[in-house]
């Protein structure tokens, strides 16, 4: 992605197996910060498609929705924008479920750093919702997301904690990376 718009402003992505805290987190970190963060498209695309018959075209109209989105909040943003998901995600899904990748995913990652990388760990309580139905893969997301920052060659950092704590233990990671 492009930093040219404002590129004083951190990116900093927050990924993790589902019902992790991840989009909670990040309306926390927002509202910590005063900025914005830039929601998981593919929540509302599957609230208006079917999660149980899509395909990896689908796949790719997510990602790109979603780059356009990071794009799209950028502006907005005051010092960080927060980022509740990246193309990781959508990579470990259609490898998942099609065991193949579209190639503009693929490259896209490699094209699109973000300035923090976050992990949320499963030490939190499952929540169901509609489009949540993987309770028994976390632990397996949870180290295929950690695999796909190493094969990337991507410094994270592993967020754990229960509520408040989860976002003191955040925060403080925040903090001493950009020393605030």
């Amino acid at each position: 992605m492009e930093k040219t718009v404002k590129n004083n402003i951190k990116r900093i992505v927050i990924i993790g197996p589902e019902s992790t805290g991840k989009t909670v987190l990040c309306e926390q970190l927002a509202k910590h910060y005063n900025t914005v963060f830039v929601p998981e498209f593919a929540r509302t695309y599957f609230n208006e498609n079917d999660i149980d018959n899509y395909n990896t075209s689908d796949l790719e109209i997510i990602a790109k929705k979603q780059l356009e989105l990071e794009r799209e909040y950028l502006p907005k943003a005051n010092k960080f924008l927060f980022c509740d998901t990246s193309l990781i995600t959508i990579k470990i899904w259609s490898t998942h479920k099609f065991n193949k990748v579209p190639s503009f995913i693929t490259k896209s990652i490699k094209d699109n750093d973000y300035d923090l990388s976050l992990i949320t760990n499963n030490d939190v309580p499952w929540v169901a919702d509609p489009q949540r139905r993987n309770e028994e893969l976390r632990e397996h997301l949870f180290k295929q997301n950690k695999h796909e920052l190493q094969k990337l060659n991507v410094d994270y950092k592993i967020i754990k904690g229960i509520d408040e704590q989860r976002l003191k233990n955040t925060i403080a990671i925040i903090d001493e990376m950009f020393k605030q």
